[in-house]
Parts: structure tokens; C-alpha cells; sequence
């Protein structure tokens, strides 16, 4: 009887270190992952390419495309009310806009959810942004413009060229010193 107490605990004991092992493997991974992400890495729009045309919604029902940007720049921020980078970012985003706004360049939020979770998202997180509604699911938006998650920005300048793109970090003032200094 000893024995077999003493072989199962053995094995149990087995089988503990080897989750733990299994377990540290998989974090390291995934860490080595995220610290690994490279923007190099990800199909965005060519810099200095014409931005694709996009049709969208403002909350109050008004349809917007590219032209109605013509002639001045502007910066889209795609959002969804599930991101919590997004949610954490919007108080800052807030700044940015009023800074860009300074120099004639707007900020524009594109939410990607459908119409009453952005109105909830909007009231709920007071934005006083601009904001577009461009569902994922049924708007190519996010897709034409090469947004692989959220939140990620595109500039497109006056003319309608892409000046640059990506996953919005959490320093955003190089971000508009950037934009003003194209």
C-alpha cells in the first residue's frame, strides 16, 4: 500500500512540474511575442499613396466621404468601444485633438462598432471628438484603410496622400509633432 502512495505521489508530483514548465513556456512566448510586434511587419498604407475613398456616418445621421476632407488634414483614429488601449487613451486623444486642432489639422475618431454602442460609448465616455460610425462589419473602412486592430490612426494630409500610420502608442505628443511637421 506504501508503494503506491509513494508511486502516485511521485507522479503526481510529475505531472505538477510539468504543467509548471508547460505553463512558463506558453508566457514566455507570448511575451516574446508582443515585445517582438514589428510595424514592419504589418501591410499598411504606402506613405505618400492616395487615401482610399471611405463613405461613413457622423452620429447625426450625416454621410461623409474623403472629399468632404479635402484641402485639409486630417487624422483618423479607429476606435472600438471593446479596446481598452482606446479607453484609456481617449483623455489623451482629447488633448491631442485640441493641440492639433491648433494647427489646422483635425482629429477624427472612426468608431468601428454599430450605431447604439457608439452613442452609448460617446455619452458614457463624454467625447467631444468628431466621431464617424464605421461597423466593422458591414463598413470597409477600417479594411481599405489597413487598421489590423485598435487603436490605430492614418494621416492623410490636404491632398489626400497618406503621410503615415499605425498603432497609436502611449506618448502621443511625438505623434503631433509629427503631424504638423509634415
Amino acid at each position: 500500500m506504501e508503494l503506491v502512495l509513494v508511486v502516485s505521489s511521485v507522479l503526481l508530483w510529475i505531472a505538477v512540474l510539468f504543467n509548471l514548465l508547460l505553463t512558463i513556456a506558453i508566457i514566455r512566448r507570448g511575451s516574446a511575442r508582443q515585445s517582438g510586434f514589428d510595424m514592419a511587419n504589418v501591410p499598411t498604407l504606402e506613405i505618400g499613396s492616395q487615401a482610399p475613398d471611405f463613405t461613413a456616418q457622423t452620429l447625426d445621421g450625416k454621410t461623409l466621404t474623403l472629399a468632404d476632407y479635402a484641402g485639409k488634414p486630417v487624422v483618423f483614429v479607429f476606435i472600438s468601444p471593446t479596446c481598452r488601449p482606446c479607453i484609456n487613451k481617449l483623455p489623451a486623444l482629447h488633448v491631442a485633438g485640441q493641440e492639433a486642432e491648433q494647427f489646422g489639422i483635425e482629429l477624427i475618431l472612426v468608431n468601428t462598432a454599430n450605431r447604439t454602442q457608439t452613442e452609448a460609448f460617446v455619452k458614457e465616455h463624454e467625447i467631444m471628438l468628431p466621431v464617424l460610425l464605421a461597423p466593422r462589419e458591414s463598413n470597409p473602412f477600417m479594411e481599405d484603410y489597413k487598421a489590423v486592430g485598435t487603436p490605430f490612426y492614418c494621416f492623410v494630409d490636404g491632398q489626400k496622400k497618406v503621410q503615415s500610420t499605425g498603432f497609436l502608442d502611449t506618448n502621443l505628443t511625438h505623434f503631433i509633432e509629427e503631424w504638423v511637421a509634415t
